[in-house]
């Protein structure tokens, strides 16, 4: 489904491409009127895709802009109100599977606000840790782990283990040593972080369910595989309650499901799972989403598995295969989908 951008977007975007076409003062001053009139847009959530098409044509003013302010010596940093922009747009382009865009973006202001904040300033943090999840969803992990371990040695540092900013960051790392195939560590982490995130904020807690399913996620990876579906069950019952029925980390949770019944060779209840499952992640995230495509091959998978050739053929529709290194599609979204990072 294709989402209208919002009002108050495309008429901020035609003021400062008219802000930029008058010019009546200093590049100075034209990038300081752009840079306060995109900050007075309404915060959009960047990870609801309806939202996205407001975020790609806020992305591209954002970019542009970014040159012009380095060009004129105008720090991005500045207002407070900016650097909380930039971040969503980072949120945005991992949320749209957008991060190549991504990295280059987060590198460069992380690298700003690290001359003119600090390295270890909160919103120093934000952008680095914005960076470490492009990175880890452009299938670079072993980048994003020196990234993810500042993140949280910095947020334990200044605020304690039990900042809700630390677990958070706790959940990233425990994620990225799962993607990294140190299962016995992230096992490790991801108990403690439960146990710690049960105990401050309950079960019904977005930090905890997220540190839920990474704990599953490096079960499944040390082979306990039904005590992962478990987990992986109750942590949808939980994304259910409080994210919606159709929101993409609900649908991300079913999917673990089904893939955590393929492997234990339940394969008609993996067939039923992603079969309801593809036409939501369609209906919320468009076909070419990777939770479309991904559930897409998972379900030509169960048919195979069923003896179904004829069907699984046919539900292949000569769509071409999706291309990736991870055509299960259970465990990269796992980390970076959360505001707080």
């Amino acid at each position: 489904m294709t989402h209208p951008v919002d009002p108050a977007v495309a008429r901020a975007h035609a003021d400062v491409l008219d802000l930029f076409r008058r010019n009546p003062a200093g590049l100075d001053e034209v990038c300081r009127a752009a840079r306060d009139r995109l900050t007075a847009m309404p915060a959009l959530d960047p990870l609801d895709p309806r939202t996205w098409n407001s975020y790609a044509l806020i992305t591209t003013d954002v970019q542009t802009l970014l040159g012009y302010l380095r060009e004129a010596g105008v720090p991005s940093s500045e207002p407070e109100r900016f650097r909380s922009l930039l971040i969503r747009v980072l949120y945005y382009l991992y949320e749209s599977e957008k991060s190549k865009i991504g990295v280059l973006l987060a590198e460069l202001v992380t690298s700003d606000w690290e001359a003119r904040l600090g390295k270890s300033h909160a919103d120093t943090l934000n952008a680095t840790g914005r960076l470490a999840v492009c990175l880890y969803a452009q299938g670079e992990p072993k980048r994003a782990r020196p990234l993810f371990a500042w993140v949280h040695q910095q947020r334990a540092s200044q605020f304690g283990d039990d900042d809700p900013a630390t677990l958070l960051a706790a959940c990233n790392m425990g994620a990225c040593l799962t993607e990294l195939g140190h299962y016995r560590a992230a096992f490790l982490l991801n108990t403690d972080t439960v146990r710690r995130c049960e105990r401050l904020f309950g079960k019904e807690h977005e930090t905890t369910i997220l540190a839920t399913e990474n704990l599953a996620g490096s079960l499944f990876g040390l082979e306990r595989h039904r005590t992962a579906l478990t987990l992986y069950r109750d942590a949808h019952r939980r994304r259910r309650r409080t994210s919606g029925e159709d929101s993409l980390l609900t649908l991300n949770a079913e999917a673990s499901i089904a893939i955590a019944l393929h492997k234990l060779e339940d394969y008609e209840a993996a067939r039923a799972v992603n079969a309801d499952l593809l036409p939501r992640f369609e209906r919320v995230a468009g076909k070419d989403h990777s939770g479309t495509k991904h559930t897409h091959a998972r379900l030509v998978k169960n048919l195979r598995a069923l003896g179904r050739y004829e069907e699984a053929e046919e539900v292949h529709g000569g769509i071409p295969k999706y291309g990736s290194s991870t055509p299960e599609g259970g465990h990269r979204a796992l980390a970076p989908r959360h505001r707080g990072v």
